[in-house]
């Protein structure tokens, strides 16, 4: 490499390239840097020893990989950064050794985690999905209403939807709901890789895991003795059946699906948002021609992912352009990077809803394949139904676009909109 532009972003580093994910300039725009990884740098030792690999047919071929999985708590990755601090919080999750007593079933590998996701998945089957469609367009009604001509997409709709969607799939009380927005906010940070993780931010985010999880606790026990059809009692179920997940297991399932629904959701739309302003066409188009939905969808997925970066521990060694990859070592495959690799898509960086756009990598491929997508496809269709059917166009009503800190979860923290508003 002859010339680096972004001297904070790529800088050196033991003996090679070195890439700084908390730089704000790769936070503002990440994509000219991943461009380089993918051309000069395609593995590539990141933050804490990581490997990080870009190209799209690498992250492809690692995602189904089976001498890749996800139990973090038993790498050489964990040990390292548990033997940096001792006793005290990771400085990237902000968690301490007894959080990591109940397993979760993303975080694990077969024969578990068949076990662990069969169990969640009867929440995610097509006929639940399809039987949720109704109230979640009802949710969108309520959500926007007579739609002002400025407002704030994420406050109005991308951040309370999720929530009370879950909030009908969990069983949360709807008094109880609007709590986890503050609580989803702070420990989102644990799917990403923040190695500057203040001793003040990681004092709120466990404060916000121990009352999230104290929460799911409590809703776990009282469903036991009156169980209902939501997810949390089909678990309590299987529990009490002796063959599934203890009560903290349960709990810690329950913080990480609303987390998880609740920060890419917000982002998916946040960021189709901003690709609608700045591509107006794209919007009329669906306002028109509302067949487009899911080339637009998939598109838009392509194009700005919700989560730029999935994570995987080696089980056994893997060597890839030259680099040996241990077992133990953990592997940041950068998604977002991949889904723009010249290579695969003809003019990666253009929103075309033309272009099939179905073989990204946003929602992972092979046994770890995200559980909810056919629920966050479906939120989102009734999301922009329900926009397109009050306004034709959307303007940015501030240029800097301010985004939620971190890299491995990308969207707006605030995206306030000037609208066109439908003739009456």
């Amino acid at each position: 490499m002859t010339e680096i532009e972004s001297e904070p972003v790529f800088g050196a580093g033991s003996g090679e390239l070195a890439f700084n994910p908390a730089d704000p300039a790769l936070q503002a725009d990440p994509y000219p840097a991943y461009r380089i990884l993918r051309d000069e740098f395609p593995v590539l030792r990141g933050p804490l020893g990581a490997w990080l690999v870009s190209r799209y047919e690498d992250c492809e071929m690692l995602l189904r990989d089976r001498r890749m999985g996800k139990d973090f708590a038993n790498s050489k990755f964990f040990e390292q950064v548990m033997g940096e601090v001792g006793d005290e919080p990771p400085p990237f999750l902000g968690l301490g050794l007894d959080d990591w007593d109940a397993k979760l079933f993303m975080l694990t590998d077969p024969p578990e985690h068949t076990r662990l996701r069969g169990l969640v998945s009867q929440a995610f089957t097509p006929a639940t999905i399809a039987a949720l469609r109704e109230s979640v367009a009802a949710i969108v009604e309520d959500l926007l209403g007579e739609l002002p001509r400025h407002f704030d997409v994420m406050e109005r709709l991308a951040t309370p939807l999720p929530i009370r969607v879950l909030g009908t799939m969990l069983g949360i009380p709807a008094e109880d709901q609007a709590r986890f927005t503050e609580w989803s906010a702070e420990i989102a940070g644990l799917l990403d890789l923040d190695v500057q993780l203040s001793p003040e931010t990681a004092r709120a985010r466990r404060e916000a895991v121990a009352a999230c999880t104290t929460y799911f606790v409590d809703l776990a026990t009282r469903r036991a003795a009156s169980a209902g059809d939501d997810l949390i009692s089909t678990l309590v179920r299987a529990r009490d059946e002796g063959s599934a997940l203890t009560t903290q297991e349960i709990a810690a399932t329950c913080v990480l699906l609303v987390v998880a629904a609740q920060e890419t959701f917000s982002n998916l739309l946040g960021n189709a948002a901003i690709l609608f302003s700045r591509h107006p066409k794209a919007f009329a188009r669906l306002v028109a021609e509302p067949q487009t939905m899911d080339a637009t969808l998939d598109e838009i997925l392509r194009l700005e992912p919700p989560a730029h970066q999935v994570g995987r521990i080696a089980l056994q060694e893997v060597e890839l352009h030259g680099r040996l990859i241990e077992p133990g070592d953990a592997v940041i495959l950068l998604v977002a990077a991949a889904n723009r690799d010249e290579r695969v898509f003809t003019n990666p960086d253009a929103f075309d809803i033309d272009r099939d756009g179905r073989g990204h990598l946003s929602f992972s491929r092979g046994i770890h394949y995200c559980l909810g997508a056919p629920l966050a496809l479906m939120m989102a269709k009734e999301a922009l139904l329900g926009l397109t059917a009050r306004i034709t166009a959307m303007e940015l009503a501030e240029e800097t676009i301010a985004y939620k800190p971190g890299m491995g979860l990308r969207g707006p923290a605030r995206l306030p909109l000037v609208v066109t508003k439908r003739a009456a």
